[in-house]
């Protein structure tokens, strides 16, 4: 009884995470305001994260929220707060070619899900230890990982002076 009601919570929220992404997905593909699309891709790599999570990565779900989510889509809202316009709309809406890729990953994953249907969930998947990759990232990665950090601050710097030259033009 309680095995079945741990099945019925996974698929649940696999489901709800699954339904988070595809709708981020959309939104980010067909909205016609750039502050939207910019949520729509928040959520959707929030629920790549919380995927990975739900497949028993935890390191690479964190990895995925710091990097994604806490670098790059903070660099895109300075670009996109930078470089907007008084009265501007955004961009115009996209037509059905564009709604094409997402509803062939919306058939994909959902034959997926409905392949795992029968078959039995591992309780628990076979655990890594997280502190070797902590230790490579502070020893011997250290110098990509710190060039990543400049060459994302340098991208800010640059979208900021792209900005400020074309307000005074």
């Amino acid at each position: 009884m309680i095995d079945s009601f741990i099945y019925t919570v996974y698929y649940l929220s696999f489901g709800m995470i699954l339904l988070l992404v595809i709708g981020g997905a959309l939104l980010a593909v067909t909205a016609r305001n750039l502050i939207y699309c910019f949520f729509g891709l928040v959520g959707t790599l929030l629920g790549v994260a919380g995927l990975y999570y739900n497949l028993g990565s935890p390191l690479l779900a964190v990895m995925q929220v710091m990097i994604y989510i806490g670098a790059v889509c903070v660099a895109i809202a300075f670009g996109l707060s930078l470089t907007r316009k008084k009265g501007e709309e955004g961009v115009k809406p996209l037509d059905i070619k564009a709604a094409i890729p997402v509803v062939l990953v919306v058939t994909m994953l959902s034959a997926t899900l409905k392949s795992l249907s029968g078959r039995e969930i591992v309780a628990s998947a076979h655990k890594i230890d997280e502190s070797r990759i902590g230790w490579m990232l502070l020893k011997e990665y250290l110098l990509p990982f710190e060039l990543i950090s400049i060459l994302l601050t340098v991208a800010v710097i640059g979208a900021i002076t792209i900005a400020l030259i074309n307000r005074r033009i």
